[in-house]
């Protein structure tokens, strides 16, 4: 019997509602929130824009005339409205009328009128340009809203993912711990069963090895996340640190058979040890997840065109050629995974790849089975050469 399988009572997380920051007290109208503030550089990018384009159309007016020239000043007004806030368009549509009649509209250098078309055309430019500038200000606020909304609803999915798979994860560990050590707690006054003694002490230690698995796991995409991985290269033996790969997750794949396939005269190569060590041993959790006991998973190594590639294969089910790239998104776990993990093991693993300027590749192999592909553009040297310069 496995202890992890006894039901222990949870408790449910519950998250008490937060009220808006523009709401009032009494909890009766909302307060509107403050305006945006909009940036002196916006309202001087507005003034150079019209200037320069004020600039083109005085040398354009002996070619076009001076009625022309309100088309180009209502399409720096459209142009404006995709880049800049809803005040610095309006500015822009204001200074383009006013440059318009000042500059080019008969008599010149006065914002006096002479004709009335003239007059009828610059109060049309006018209102057109106002409201073109305010419309497109308004659509591109939306856009903006729009985005965030989208933004805000993939973090409360991705809120809502972590909690689940973290809780799961927790917990179920938790209770098999709980459930061991009670057991333990019990049967050690009469010591006699020594093979439940040692069921339940190896309960407890799947449990500890899943709950640090699962908290390094947390870490390090933590780490990826805020941008602290910096690598720390020095030369490694590569057979050795696929050998330390396949020793820290000896537990993780249940024994299976290892066939690893690494030249003999393969160089030393300059990298972090412990970040592709990591990587590595990801890999092989992932693919002991997708296939069966019996099956070996295989590591290849060789370098080439300076570069290390490790690939590291199984002969489980492989995955949809479609969803290749998101197997190494957050918490996404493929169909056929056996129950457990976070979905961040291929995420971290090509996080700590990219982390030394390489790449990490997912295809599936002929036969069956999927192969990851690491390739690390690294400096390479034999032992001997290393041992003369030291």
């Amino acid at each position: 019997m496995r202890y992890s399988e006894r039901v222990l009572g949870t408790s449910s997380l519950r998250r008490e509602e937060e009220p808006s920051p523009w709401e009032r007290p009494n909890g009766r109208d909302p307060v509107s929130p403050p305006p945006p503030f909009v940036p002196l550089k916006q309202y001087l990018t507005a003034v150079a824009g019209v200037a320069a384009l004020t600039i083109a159309c005085w040398f354009l007016t002996p070619l076009t005339g001076y009625a022309s020239i309100s088309l180009i000043y209502l399409l720096g007004v459209l142009l404006a409205g995709m880049v800049l806030s809803r005040g610095p368009v309006l500015l822009v549509a204001t200074l383009s009328a006013l440059a318009w009649n000042f500059l080019f509209i008969p008599p010149r250098f006065t914002f006096h009128i002479a004709k009335l078309e003239d007059a009828l055309t610059f109060a049309t430019f006018f209102i057109i340009a106002l409201t073109v500038g305010s419309l497109t200000a308004q659509l591109k606020a939306r856009e903006h809203l729009a985005a965030q909304v989208q933004l805000a609803k993939n973090s409360e999915r991705l809120r809502k993912t972590l909690l689940d798979c973290v809780s799961h994860e927790l917990k179920t560990p938790l209770a098999a711990i709980g459930a061991a050590s009670q057991e333990l707690l019990r049967l050690t006054p009469n010591a006699q069963n020594a093979e439940m003694l040692e069921q339940l002490a190896g309960e407890i230690h799947h449990g500890s090895h899943r709950l640090h698995r699962v908290v390094n796991n947390l870490l390090d995409m933590n780490r990826l996340e805020s941008g602290v991985v910096q690598p720390k290269s020095e030369w490694c033996d590569v057979r050795e640190l696929l050998q330390s790969a396949v020793e820290i997750e000896r537990e993780s794949i249940d024994g299976r058979e290892i066939r690893l396939d690494v030249p003999d005269n393969i160089p030393l190569a300059l990298l972090d040890h412990g970040l592709i060590e990591q990587a590595v041993a990801k890999l092989l959790v992932n693919a002991a997840s997708y296939s069966e006991p019996g099956w070996p998973i295989e590591i290849d190594a060789e370098y080439k065109q300076e570069q290390l590639v490790v690939c590291v294969s199984d002969r489980g089910p492989g995955f949809p050629t479609e969803s290749t790239e998101r197997l190494f998104e957050k918490f996404y776990r493929g169909d056929g995974r056996k129950a457990g993990g976070l979905g961040l093991g291929l995420s971290i693993a090509r996080g700590f790849v990219e982390a030394h300027g390489g790449k990490l590749t997912a295809e599936n192999r002929d036969g069956g089975g999927a192969r990851f592909t690491i390739c690390l553009p690294v400096r390479a040297t034999s032992q001997n050469a290393l041992e003369t310069a030291l």
